[in-house]
């Protein structure tokens, strides 16, 4: 979703697992491989350490031959998963490279969709006649991310399920994304606060859209004002650690939208209670606003990192 947005997998191929099973089974449940799609199971990472924010990423052995449309993507994570984000690529790694993401890769990622936290399986399913979409030639990236809030070392996993939809469907309309935030955070020790204001470039059509902070959050605010002046507060919301993983979101028929028109400014607006002696940066704290969009326009996925506006 950002620079900082890294992903990581080992695929199994439509209806078969490939050398990416887990070196132990019992960690989660993936349950079974999708009929009509395919399952992405990662291998168990080892003791991820008390109080650190990982996400990994490797690239899969998969470069899709046709285009996908993907009408489901269903995450699967252990404790301390944090969400599972899948992407599509055409700057290509070798099949079941892992490392952690740099600045570098992630400018070369497109997002597709997003799921997962810790010990649920949520689906993000593209409602109506929408659809993510996977273009031909691109090679499948996922990115899992952990947050070890506990005071012990914990092995973890992740997983996904993805279902298609029928490609000759030609009422299909693609699904996009946008993402109001800063990847340039430093928190320091206290009660720090940003404001992140956002003219928009493109005009969008919003299904579904959350605010996003992680556990130190104190306040989020997201404001939507057009050109004549009219406001309406889309979130004021009092944080909660839980909401870290399950925030508010807010869903409307996709026939329906929200509408956020050329010109109109986002205004986010994060207060946080940073409670260590430590400055945090992006990552291990966040300021979020994002949406998926009714891309009948064929926009594709918009970012506006601080002012500054980007495909991602």
């Amino acid at each position: 979703m950002t620079r900082n947005l890294v992903i990581a997998s080992v695929l199994v191929a439509a209806g078969c697992t490939g050398s990416g099973s887990p070196a132990n089974p019992n960690l989660i449940d993936p349950g079974p491989v999708p009929v009509n799609g395919m399952q992405i199971i990662l291998p168990v990472i080892k003791d991820i350490q008390p109080g650190t924010d990982n996400e990994l990423c490797t690239w899969t052995d998969t470069i899709v031959d046709k285009d996908l449309w993907v009408k489901s993507v269903q995450g699967i994570q252990s404790a301390a998963g944090h969400h599972i984000v899948l992407y599509k690529t055409k700057t290509y790694q070798p099949g079941g490279t892992t490392r952690k993401c740099t600045d570098e890769d992630t400018a070369t990622l497109r997002f597709v969709a997003g799921a997962g936290g810790e010990g649920v399986k949520e689906v993000n399913e593209a409602p109506g006649n929408l659809a993510f979409t996977i273009e031909k030639g691109n090679q499948i990236m996922i990115n899992h991310h952990y947050i070890n809030a506990s005071p012990l070392p914990h092995d973890v996993q992740s997983a996904v399920n993805i279902v298609y939809t029928d490609p000759n469907d030609t009422s299909i309309i693609p699904s996009g994304a946008l993402a109001v935030v800063d990847t340039n955070l430093h928190l320091a020790p206290g009660t720090p606060s940003i404001d992140i204001n956002c003219t928009m470039q493109q005009s969008v059509k919003a299904w579904y859209w959350i605010p996003h902070m992680h556990a130190y959050g104190s306040e989020i605010t997201i404001d939507h004002i057009t050109p004549d002046g009219v406001s309406e507060r889309l979130f004021d919301t009092p944080w909660t650690p839980e909401y870290t993983f399950h925030p508010p979101t807010m869903v409307t028929d996709p026939t329906t939208p929200k509408l956020l028109n050329k010109g109109d400014q986002v205004k986010v607006h994060c207060a946080w209670n940073n409670t260590t002696q430590s400055e945090l940066t992006f990552g291990i704290e966040m300021c979020v606003f994002f949406a998926q969009t009714v891309d009948d326009q064929h926009v594709g996925n918009i970012a506006c990192d601080a002012g500054q506006w980007t495909d991602f």
